[in-house]
C-alpha cells in the first residue's frame, strides 16, 4: 500500500469515526429532550373527614370531604352526594394528554367482611356484588345500590398540564363504592366488642395511562392507602388520611399482564 492509500484510507476512517459521534451526539440529545419533556403525574396527600350527607337515604356514609387544613386549593364541595376526590398534578415539563383512570381493590373481600360484622353485631345488613353492582340492603341503614363497573374507568380526565404553566390540580375522584365500603366497615367495626383497634382498610389501586405531546404511551400505577385517624359519633364520624405510592416498573408490568 503506497503512502497516498494510507492518507486516504485514514482520512476516510476519521470521516466515518467523525459520522458515527455526530450521530450518537444527535440521539444522545434527543433522548435528553425526550426526557426533559416527558409528563409526570403524582397525586397528593389528603386528609378528609366523613359523615352521612343529610340527602342520601340509602347510604350510611357516602359523604368524604377535605379538611380544612388539607393543602389541597379549591373551596370546600356543597353538602350533597357527590365523589370524593385526591389532587392529581404533573411535576414534569411535558403535557399529559387522553388520560385512562382504571380502579381495582379487593372489593369481594370487602363485601364479604363487612357481611360477617353484620352478623357478628346483629346488624340487620346485607351486601353483595352482582353483575358488577354493589348491592346494599338494610332495615336500619337503609336500602341502595351503586355501580362499580362503571366506577372502575374513567376516561374525562382530558389533560393535565406541567405545574408551571395549570397551578391548579386535576381533580381525581376515587370510586364512591370504596369509600362508602370504607365507611361501612368503620361504623360495623365499632360496634364490634372484641374490635380493640381501628380495623385496617386494604389500599386502592389506579393506573393512569396517558400520551405526552409526542403520542408517546406511559402508564403511572399508584398504590393509595387510608389511614383512619379517629372515628368518633359511635362510628358515624370518620378522619383520616390518604397517601400515594407510585409503583416500581415491575409492579406496572404485572398489572398490566394481569388485566
Amino acid at each position: 500500500m503506497t503512502i497516498d492509500q494510507i492518507i486516504a484510507l485514514s482520512a476516510s476512517v476519521g470521516t466515518c469515526l467523525s459520522a458515527i459521534a455526530t450521530f450518537l451526539t444527535v440521539r444522545q440529545m434527543i433522548q435528553q429532550r425526550q426526557v426533559l419533556y416527558r409528563p409526570e403525574l403524582v397525586i397528593s396527600r389528603t386528609s378528609f373527614e366523613g359523615s352521612k350527607a343529610s340527602i342520601a337515604k340509602f347510604s350510611l356514609f357516602n359523604y368524604w370531604v377535605l379538611k380544612p387544613d388539607a393543602e389541597v386549593e379549591g373551596e370546600r364541595p356543597p353538602m350533597f352526594f357527590m365523589p370524593f376526590f385526591m389532587p392529581l398534578r404533573n411535576v414534569g415539563l411535558g403535557a399529559a394528554k387522553n388520560i385512562s383512570v382504571k380502579w381495582s381493590f379487593p372489593i369481594e373481600e370487602m363485601v364479604s367482611q363487612l357481611n360477617d360484622l353484620a352478623q357478628r353485631t346483629l346488624t340487620p345488613a346485607n351486601f353483595a356484588l352482582e353483575d358488577g353492582d354493589l348491592i346494599i340492603k338494610s332495615e336500619s341503614l337503609g336500602n341502595g345500590i351503586s355501580d362499580w363497573v362503571n366506577q372502575r374507568q374513567d376516561d374525562s380526565l382530558g389533560y393535565v398540564l406541567p405545574v408551571t404553566v395549570q397551578r391548579e390540580p386535576v381533580h381525581l375522584s376515587l370510586p364512591m363504592v370504596f369509600t362508602q365500603l370504607c365507611s361501612f366497615l368503620m361504623f360495623l367495626s365499632m360496634k364490634d366488642k372484641d374490635q380493640l383497634s381501628i380495623p385496617t382498610v386494604p389500599a386502592i389501586n389506579v393506573r393512569l395511562e396517558y400520551l405526552d405531546i409526542g403520542d408517546k404511551f406511559h402508564v403511572a400505577v399508584f398504590d393509595i392507602k387510608v389511614q383512619v385517624s379517629a372515628v368518633g359519633g359511635d362510628g358515624r364520624i370518620i378522619h383520616g388520611e390518604l397517601e400515594s405510592k407510585k409503583c416500581a416498573q415491575h409492579c406496572k408490568k404485572n398489572l398490566g399482564s394481569a388485566q
